[in-house]
């Protein structure tokens, strides 16, 4: 692709969103660096905050004046204050405000110092926290497409993917690639010009496939394309999109950053001009909105999340090479291990191999079966559940549970396969967890 080729994708972005040259200008200079991940001793200091705010239990805010209220109403509140503040808590609360702010400083800390340095003062990300990871998801994405337009993906979550394929009869279609191929991601930008954002994870959700953030960004960003990184699998703590050169990245909160599955909610952090014009006004509408209460709690666990999940992925780790060697065990998925497909690329956008352990079992469906139901007995750690980053451990079958909406050829081609297992490593302990799935592999294949 020539340079000017190149330059005249990236009209496309400019175009279609006005935001779009201002963004790249700060990403380019702020958002992406060097420094892949931030380090351990600022995180668990802003993760720990400076203490929680109030439970406002409230649906309503009085106004101080009938300007006060009119002004609020065009987005321009004092104090501190996000936009649109003090309204309704449709459109915010101070609880959650509180915690937009703590995950921003957690995504985007390195971004605010380099502002702050440049004396910029018009804010660079947003945050927006919703009800849950598909309200994120549904907000992001109604807000950037229109009819004719495509959005592609990866190997995404089963609701995710059954998203994407319902907007079909709103004329915006969905593209699957795979995105640990580069090539294969090139070959598909360009041959479908309609495509306006690429939405990925890694790693990938259950096969733990890893994509090259900061290669996609590149690609991405020369055509004009919007880079959405879902990071639930990671947390901030283990991985920093922004710093890779993503646009927009979203969050289940439900799942580490809660990590005790006591409430279920979403994140999404972008460009803040983005976030106030083109995205507030869906989320708005949408009604994604979390309780204040829910946005208490994650504002609570997520003091501890470092902590939590460096234990998981220690134990994790560890419980990968236990399987590996089962006799049971036909593979192993696991991107802290040194012969994993995609090591390097995970050593330099992760700061380690994560806590889902991701694994075949021989024997197909009724082992699988058999194992799934040795973990629902309650005389065993773990639980037979389909979320993850829990201090309690999960497991689960895929092709039967959280991708099951996934159409059968896409699952396998996917390598979503009858025998694959997901776990995800809670913090009961290496000894007790190795001992039952050892326990458990054997009862499966009596």
């Amino acid at each position: 692709m020539t340079n000017a080729t190149g330059s005249t994708r990236a009209r496309r972005g400019a175009a279609r969103w006005p935001w779009w040259d201002w963004w790249i200008d700060r990403k380019t200079r702020w958002a992406r660096d060097p420094v892949k991940q931030l380090d351990e001793d600022t995180f668990r200091t802003l993760a720990v905050g400076t203490g929680l705010p109030p439970i406002y239990q409230k649906s309503t805010f009085p106004f101080r004046s009938a300007r006060d209220g009119a002004s609020r109403f065009l987005g321009m509140s004092k104090h501190g204050e996000r936009p649109y503040a003090r309204i309704y808590t449709r459109l915010g609360n101070p609880t959650t405000e509180y915690l937009e702010r703590l995950l921003f400083q957690l995504e985007g800390h390195h971004v605010i110092e380099k502002a702050l340095a440049a004396d910029e003062r018009e804010p660079t990300l947003g945050c927006l926290i919703t009800a849950s990871g598909m309200g994120a998801i549904s907000a992001i994405v109604l807000s950037v497409v229109s009819a004719g337009d495509a959005v592609l993906a990866g190997n995404v979550y089963g609701c995710t993917d059954s998203l994407l394929r319902g907007l079909g009869k709103l004329g915006v279609h969905a593209i699957f690639g795979d995105m640990a191929d580069l090539d294969a991601v090139d070959a598909t930008l360009d041959a479908h010009p309609e495509i306006v954002a690429v939405l990925l994870e890694s790693p990938e959700n259950p096969t733990l496939r890893v994509a090259d953030v900061e290669a996609i960004s590149h690609r991405c960003e020369r055509r004009g394309v919007l880079l959405v990184v879902d990071n639930t699998f990671c947390s901030p703590w283990l991985q920093q999109p922004f710093r890779l050169g993503a646009d927009v990245v979203i969050h289940s909160l439900t799942k580490f950053v809660n990590g005790h599955s006591t409430s279920v909610g979403g994140a999404i952090l972008g460009p803040f001009r983005f976030m106030k014009t083109d995205l507030f006004p869906w989320y708005k509408d949408l009604g994604a909105t979390p309780s204040p209460f829910d946005s208490w709690l994650d504002a609570m666990t997520v003091q501890g999340l470092a902590i939590r999940q460096r234990a998981q992925s220690e134990s994790a780790a560890a419980i990968a090479r236990f399987l590996r060697e089962h006799r049971h065990v036909a593979g192993v998925h696991y991107p802290g291990l040194d012969d994993f497909p995609q090591a390097d690329i995970v050593k330099r956008q992760m700061r380690d191999g994560g806590s889902i352990v991701a694994f075949e079992v021989r024997g197909g469906i009724p082992a699988g079966e058999a194992l799934m139901n040795y973990f629902a007995r309650k005389d065993t750690p773990m639980e037979l559940a389909v979320s993850l980053g829990a201090a309690i451990s999960y497991i689960e079958h895929p092709a039967s549970m959280t991708h099951a909406v996934v159409p059968p050829e896409a699952r396998l081609a996917r390598g979503i396969t009858p025998g694959l297992i997901r776990l995800s490593v809670g913090l009961e302990g290496t000894p007790t967890l190795i001992e039952h799935l050892d326990r458990g592999l054997d009862v499966a294949h009596r």
